[in-house]
């Protein structure tokens, strides 16, 4: 065998090379001074140029995987090879030798080696050569499986052939590379050591697809036959023009020409290459921090690995940490790591792990006499008087567990008020303590610096994918601040939260993409405070179809009490000032888990759950403020992600019934009430969800009345903050001739007028909005402005008519009208 290259063998170190020097942590500009970066095996396989193709016995594939090294008998290389030979017939169940050579590769679990005792016994020292010389290792795995392979499909096609019926002589099957993919060797590590790790190491890590490039095919590899000798050989290609041999590899043949190019041989390889980028998923980090960073990881897949993921998708994917050389970076002056993928693993089929300091510290949280208060005012504790907000929040990033049929988690909430209120917070705090969060602030997405909504596409063709926040939180919870500021995309929200699909059509692609993501949103009104006088849909800049979208809907509003800011004030100086600490749920590891804490088993009944108001249950009494030991926030995440990874509760026939009866009396109030929000089938989904979390916070196996009845007071509370009648009803105005006549006002309009109710809210409106302008006249179409608010969509004519009729509203010109004040 003849051979070309520049490099050294497999282990060699070169004869003066200096001696390792210490991990240096930080930037990698100036990592090439170091030998184990520089000197590593591979290099002398990346730099051979060309090799002679031939076959030792018993291992056709050899220069498939071995560029440079001779075939050895009984050397470490060939006896490594037998071992694992030895182990794939062993344990010949778990491997189909036919359809590995039919693939191209095969994954190999790091549980099942455990297993085989002979191979430990043989090789102990498999696992650590994986990590840390894991091509080679690898390379003799693959080896081994692709002889056998081989033979096994040389061996199905002899036997298609003896029993044709046609004597149909079968194609024979050709050597071919085959991958490896390894599985569970390494734990899931932060992309924050990678600085400290050497390159050419096998390295595991757990993130999100934040961006996709186009798929590249270009051969890597091409074989040659000399017209004189016959003999084959293989030659590298480069990258900007083919390359081809300018001399034989045999002894004696002096051919410089004549070359002939042997596109069906195994050895002309073809590279798929595809290059995504990942951002960290780890349960101990917090994102969207101020002083947080966002680690991102450039990963290379190659081959059946191409196309394997989506953008947003959640994987865990386990490769090889390299460098890309310095001609192959912009600029030429720094070098990039970058992860050379070996196997990927989607996130449902690997959970996070949980140590057991975690445990110990969610069997503590979940023995407390209340975990849901304590749940709820660990959640954002700045944000203080808004406990059932929160607690829907709360629930929302439990999320539901699903049916038979079909895995929907979606619990939808929107926060509308006034400004500096907390709304923002509670909405950041969502993303940070969600399994899979996304935050997009409005303010950043106008003006081009932040995450998109749904997908962008980059790149000079055009070809680059990169993930918004509603794909980067799919199967997970997306923040949006300031909803009410993307008026231009509230109709593609509606369809996306609808079919939960992303459609992108462009030139150069077209996808349809899962994004089933919660959506927790927040909302200004629109003139800087809210106007209860007002409808829902008069206050804020938002479709009334967007809105039916969202399951729970809150106002949050800065009202002046003084009781209430004193207890605010005294609340956050006990924040600041450290009263409230979070080194109990810490320290307390001996209370034991308990399945149902929202009532004591005493008070189980329905009577006493009907009693117990979940509105005043969570709020914080005055001789417990000191006591009540806040979660931290990085444990609150991995709380909810225990709980929705290992609770999937189911309703008992009782709370089955009830929750149904609680669903049919709200769709009766709408009918009556007509209200600006319709009730439909989404709702009654939404009211299982809820309730599946709620369930879920306690670690229960079944959804019990006493979680039902929790959720029907959220949802009522939700109800009451949204209707205007309440508040009217409320703040009575003082004109009581007005309300006196009111029966009259509808007796006298025609038919298809306002009814009754309606015409007494358009009576106290117009004099409430007398009062706030200062002024009594008013024009024709203000007042069928404040008609429409009260429900009244036809027969406006007719009540003005009628109001100037009885005089208290009388008629001062064209369209111009003036209430009488009494």
């Amino acid at each position: 065998m003849s051979c070309t290259s520049r490099g050294r063998g497999w282990g060699t170190t070169p004869p003066n090379a200096p001696p390792a020097g210490p991990r240096i942590a930080g930037d990698f500009s100036s990592s090439f001074l170091r030998p184990q970066i520089y000197a590593v095996p591979e290099d002398a396989e990346q730099m051979i140029q060309s090799f002679t193709i031939e076959t030792p016995v018993g291992y056709p594939g050899w220069r498939l995987y071995f560029y440079s090294s001779n075939f050895e008998q009984n050397s470490i290389i060939h006896t490594r090879i037998k071992l694992m030979e030895t182990h794939y017939k062993n344990y010949v169940m778990k491997y189909d030798f036919v359809d590995i050579h039919k693939k191209g590769y095969f994954q190999i679990m790091a549980k099942i080696l455990q297993l085989d005792e002979d191979l430990q016994r043989d090789w102990p020292t498999l696992r650590d050569d994986i990590q840390t010389n894991p091509y080679k290792t690898m390379t003799i795995m693959a080896l081994a499986m692709q002889t056998l392979a081989l033979e096994a499909a040389i061996g199905a096609h002899s036997g298609i052939g003896k029993s044709d019926e046609c004597n149909h002589v079968p194609r024979t099957a050709k050597p071919r590379k085959i991958y490896i993919r390894p599985e569970g060797f390494l734990v899931e590590q932060p992309m924050e050591q990678i600085p400290l790790m050497e390159i050419d190491q096998l390295y595991c890590v757990r993130g999100v697809v934040k961006s996709m490039g186009d798929v590249e095919v270009y051969a890597s590899w091409v074989a040659y036959k000399c017209s004189r000798c016959k003999q084959d050989q293989a030659l590298r290609q480069g990258d900007l023009q083919p390359n081809r041999p300018t001399s034989c590899k045999t002894l004696g043949c002096m051919a410089k020409q004549g070359f002939i190019e042997m596109r069906s041989s195994p050895f002309t390889r073809l590279k798929v290459k595809q290059t995504i980028e990942l951002t960290e998923a780890r349960l101990d980090a917090l994102h969207y921090e101020d002083t947080s960073i966002d680690y991102c990881l450039e990963a290379e897949l190659n081959y059946d690995l191409v196309d394997s993921v989506v953008i947003g998708e959640e994987v865990v994917m386990t490769g090889v940490l390299k460098m890309r050389s310095l001609q192959e970076v912009a600029g030429g002056r720094q070098m990039k790591v970058y992860l050379k993928v070996c196997s990927t693993t989607k996130a449902e089929r690997a959970p996070h792990h949980f140590n057991e300091a975690d445990i110990q510290a969610i069997t503590t949280i979940n023995g407390t006499a209340d975990s849901f208060k304590l749940l709820v005012h660990s959640l954002a504790p700045e944000v203080y008087g808004h406990e059932v907000v929160k607690a829907g929040a709360l629930l929302s990033t439990i999320g539901g567990s699903g049916s038979q049929l079909h895995d929907e988690e979606e619990i939808n909430v929107l926060l509308i008020g006034d400004p500096g209120v907390g709304k923002s917070r509670i909405a950041k705090i969502c993303a940070q303590i969600s399994q899979k969060g996304a935050l997009i602030r409005s303010k950043q997405n106008l003006a081009g610096c932040g995450p998109k909504l749904t997908v962008a596409v980059k790149g000079r063709s055009n070809s680059i994918l990169e993930s918004g926040g509603l794909l980067r939180a799919n199967r997970g919870h997306c923040a949006i601040d300031d909803i009410d500021r993307l008026s231009s995309q509230q109709d593609a929200l509606i369809s996306l939260m609808q079919a939960q699909l992303v459609a992108i059509p462009t030139v150069a692609i077209y996808a349809n993409l899962k994004a089933s993501a919660s959506v927790i949103a927040t909302a200004n009104s629109m003139h800087g405070h809210y106007d209860q006088s007002k409808l829902l849909t008069n206050n804020i800049r938002i479709s009334p179809a967007l809105l039916n979208e969202f399951h729970l809907i809150f106002l949050m509003l800065d009202k002046p009490n003084k009781e209430g800011d004193a207890i605010f004030s005294e609340h956050v100086r006990a924040v600041h000032g450290g009263f409230k600490k979070n080194t109990t749920i810490m320290n307390k590891f001996n209370t034991l888990p308990k399945f149902n804490n929202t009532a004591s088993e005493k008070d189980l009944s329905v009577e006493n759950i009907e009693r117990t108001d979940l509105i005043e249950r969570l709020k914080l009494r005055a001789d417990e403020g000191e006591e009540l030991d806040l979660i931290p926030t990085i444990l609150l995440k991995k709380f909810i992600t225990y709980a929705r990874q290992q609770v999937k509760p189911l309703f008992v026939a009782d709370a089955t019934e009830h929750l149904q009866k609680f669903y049919m009396e709200i769709r009766e109030q709408q009918q009556s009430e007509e209200d600006a929000l319709s009730i439909n089938s989404g709702h009654l989904a939404g009211l299982i969800r809820l309730c599946q979390a709620r369930a879920r916070i306690d670690f229960s196996t079944e959804v019990t009345k006493a979680h039902v009845y929790d959720v029907i007071s959220l949802v009522k509370y939700s109800n009451a903050d949204i209707k205007l009648g309440d508040y009217i009803e409320n703040n009575p105005s003082r004109n009581l001739q007005a309300m006196a006549t009111t029966s009259q006002l509808a007796r006298n309009s025609s038919s298809g007028s306002a009814p009754r109710g309606n015409a007494k809210k358009f009576l106290q409106m117009l004099q409430m909005r007398s009062k706030a302008l200062c002024r009594r006249i008013f024009e024709y179409d203000e007042l069928k402005d404040m008609a429409t608010r009260v429900g009244i969509t036809c027969g406006v004519s007719n009540l003005i008519d009628t109001i100037n009729y009885q005089g208290l509203l009388l008629k001062k010109g064209p369209n111009m009208y003036e209430l009488v004040d009494e």
